[in-house]
């Protein structure tokens, strides 16, 4: 039963958004909720996409929700560098294209949240034998 230990309530994982790790479950779960909560936002950009009729928002929106999904579930650092590359570059273009100040708020915090989530990705990882060594 200890194997099932890391799965605890989703919205207290969420939490972990914004304290310090301390362990390589925290990092866990931390990886998982921000990823989850990433995933979900891609998709609902995804939805608005389609409702716009705008494929290159659509396909954007799509690889990030992969990339959240790979990040967040695998802890794949490589996923995770890439999506906060990613979110960077589209923060950065929001602010110089002079957007609209929801969508800079909206892709600052999903920055945040990838910045976490790639921190949690890179610490406390445990080595091949699958346990973390105290």
């Amino acid at each position: 039963m200890s194997g099932h230990r890391s799965r605890r309530s989703p919205p207290a994982d969420l939490l972990l958004v914004l304290q310090p790790l301390r362990s390589q479950e925290q990092a866990s779960r931390l990886a998982r909720a921000a990823g989850w909560l990433l995933m979900f936002a891609g998709v609902m950009v995804v939805l608005l996409g389609f409702l716009m009729n705008h494929t290159p928002t659509m396909i954007e929106a799509t690889v990030v929700a992969l990339l959240a999904l790979i990040a967040g579930w695998a802890r794949n650092r490589f996923a995770a560098i890439l999506l906060t590359l990613l979110l960077g570059l589209g923060l950065a273009g929001a602010v110089a294209g002079g957007i609209a100040t929801g969508t800079i708020v909206f892709l600052l915090i999903a920055f945040l949240v990838s910045l976490r989530l790639l921190e949690a990705s890179l610490r406390f990882r445990a080595p091949h034998g699958g346990k973390e060594d105290a």
